[in-house]
């Protein structure tokens, strides 16, 4: 194969948009993807419905790692120009609750078929089930050996190859492996947006039971990170958009030894005084309830023996109104402060993202090169950037995809194709 070409390793949604960029500039353009087909991960995104981006105006904030260098990607290719790119491939988009966009179709398959459609106009050649194995440098040329033994020859790789999370859509770190052996970092990988697991007695019990309120991340008694919105109890733990968005660094509070624990605030629109004088109405007409019908009407009816227990309210069919002050000013701190101890997360499979990566800090934000070695480019999750849930980790792809791309194709051709 010709050296004088742009190679994308990974047919994702970074490298898809970069095979996009490149071609665009006139660059011949080859993607080598280790599965049968492209972009299956994207047909997974916002559940089915694909969570392109975000409209949210402090983007930048919604990210983990350098934000000096999130801040100049996003400044050499934004949301608007995002929205306007797939609009010009067909996507006419809406925008739903938090700014979150969709494809109007509501299907996620409206984006990957557009995508492909540009890739088949471009004439981008595409090779299937042929995993890169290595990769070596030699007078800035690229071989990339495939695991059928041939070798491709470039003088510019993009390297969209993805992160750990999801191996059931081909991401196994692959890409960590090729760059570190080409002389780049990498911030060691922890899984992401991914459900939390705990060992307390009242987890089967609650299986399925969601709620919406506060959570906070604590390592022993330091607060590591807030979110809030959507909590769902599972049979092994915790779940939901909220817990998704804290569960990013509970493997490296727990690497370092310390206790990790979500603590659940299930009335944020409440303070404890405001609780106070609520659960003091409710006696004054309920003294004809048990403790547990007291608690009927706040909250889940499933959530309201477990309340009780930690609240070290014993009988529940007892009569609310032998209910102590003490007892009551527990069930309260229960409600704002339910404190519950985290052991881990799930595996690789179920995490939609991966943290860590290729250390931003050999990368140029501006064209998403090496600093280290001239020609080599990285896109998507395979650097050490990731957001919450919200589109955008999918933002990220597109911008870096676009940026890497464009710049791939800089050294090999001059002029533009429409």
């Amino acid at each position: 194969m010709d050296a004088n070409r742009v190679v994308i390793v990974g047919g994702g949604a970074s490298g898809l948009v970069a095979a996009i960029a490149a071609a665009r500039k006139g660059a011949e353009v080859c993607i080598i993807e280790k599965l049968d087909r492209v972009g299956k991960k994207i047909l997974a995104t916002g559940n089915g419905r694909c969570n392109m981006t975000n409209f949210n105006e402090q983007i930048h904030d919604c990210y983990k790692s350098d934000q000096a260098f999130i801040r100049k990607v996003f400044r050499s290719f934004n949301v608007d120009q995002t929205v306007d790119f797939f609009d010009r491939l067909g996507i006419l988009h809406k925008v739903e609750s938090e700014g979150r966009v969709y494809p109007f179709s509501g299907q996620a398959s409206s984006v990957l078929d557009v995508l492909k459609m540009k890739i088949k106009e471009l004439n981008i050649e595409t090779i299937y089930t042929n995993p890169v194995v290595k990769i070596e440098n030699k007078a800035n040329i690229f071989r990339i050996y495939l695991k059928d033994k041939s070798v491709v020859a470039s003088e510019a790789v993009v390297m969209a190859c993805g992160g750990k999370a999801g191996p059931q859509f081909g991401c196994h770190g692959d890409g960590f492996i090729l760059s570190e052996s080409l002389g780049h970092s990498v911030i060691s990988p922890e899984p992401a947006l991914v459900q939390m697991i705990c060992n307390e007695w009242y987890n089967k019990r609650l299986k399925g039971v969601r709620v919406k309120g506060n959570a906070k991340l604590q390592c022993d008694e330091s607060v590591i990170s807030e979110s809030k919105g959507e909590i769902q109890f599972t049979e092994d733990g915790l779940s939901g958009i909220c817990i998704f968005d804290l569960s990013r660094d509970v493997h490296s509070c727990i690497k370092k030894g310390k206790k990790c624990s979500v603590v659940v605030d299930i009335f944020p629109e409440y303070t404890y005084d405001e609780l106070q004088l609520i659960f003091q109405k409710r006696l004054s007409y309920s003294t004809f309830k048990t403790n547990e019908e007291f608690l009927t009407g706040l909250v889940n009816k499933r959530l309201i023996p477990v309340i009780l227990k930690l609240s070290a309210v014993q009988k529940s069919d007892e009569n609310c109104s032998a209910l102590t002050s003490k007892q009551i000013n527990r069930m309260i701190h229960t409600f704002k402060e339910w404190k519950i101890p985290v052991a881990g997360t799930r595996s690789w499979e179920y995490a939609q993202v991966t943290a860590g990566g290729i250390d931003t800090k050999e990368i140029d934000p501006q064209t998403m090169g090496s600093i280290i070695i001239p020609g080599l480019f990285f896109a998507g999750e395979i650097i050490n950037v990731d957001g919450i849930c919200g589109g955008y980790n999918l933002q990220w792809a597109w911008s870096t995809g676009h940026i890497a791309g464009e710049n791939a194709a800089k050294p090999i051709c001059r002029g533009f194709k429409v």
